[in-house]
């Protein structure tokens, strides 16, 4: 399994109209909300129209000291089946990793959308117009990541072992 480097985390919850983005403590213990950039590209896959959030992700890049990137990946529909848009994510993940120069892994972001939307408060919610939930969903993707990855204690203390998590994939795919 892999690893990403120490430091600040960013996690992605990428789709056609909006990214969800959160980042991590310093430590990789938690999560937070970041923000939603909008994107104009026609589909998933990254493309010239993106050049605009490959901007402003650089730029959120450098202000926070990003060290590495968690993808999700939507492995499963709701309903159990498999996504057959998979390798699309899988595909647009490893460009923009090797486009911002960072190390990447992919994480099953399998229902983080509807978790978030369980987590919004009901009084925040608008009848008529539906709130982004976006950043949030990034923050469960990323939180579960930190947790699938933090030291697993054995009867003698820390044995510095990363947790192992049946969800994750690394970005070698293995």
């Amino acid at each position: 399994m892999s690893r990403l480097p120490a430091g600040v985390l960013m996690g992605m919850d990428w789709g056609v109209r909006r990214i969800g983005l959160s980042v991590s403590d310093p430590t990789q213990l938690l999560a937070r909300p970041l923000t939603i950039l909008v994107r104009s590209g026609p589909d998933l896959a990254l493309g010239p129209e993106d050049d605009a959030v490959l901007q402003s992700l650089a730029v959120l890049i450098r202000e926070h000291g990003v060290s590495g990137l968690v993808f999700g990946v939507p492995y499963y529909h709701l309903s159990g089946d498999p996504n057959p848009r998979v390798s699309c994510y899988l595909e647009t993940g490893q460009t923009l990793g090797a486009r911002l120069s960072l190390p990447l892994a992919y994480y099953d972001e399998g229902q983080t959308s509807e978790r978030a939307r369980e987590l919004k408060p009901k009084k925040s919610r608008n009848l008529h117009r539906r709130e982004s939930i976006d950043d949030l969903a990034a923050t469960i993707l990323l939180q579960g990541y930190l947790d699938a990855h933090t030291l697993v204690r054995s009867a003698d203390g820390m044995d510095g072992r990363p947790a192992e998590s049946s969800v994750e994939r690394s970005a070698s795919g293995r």
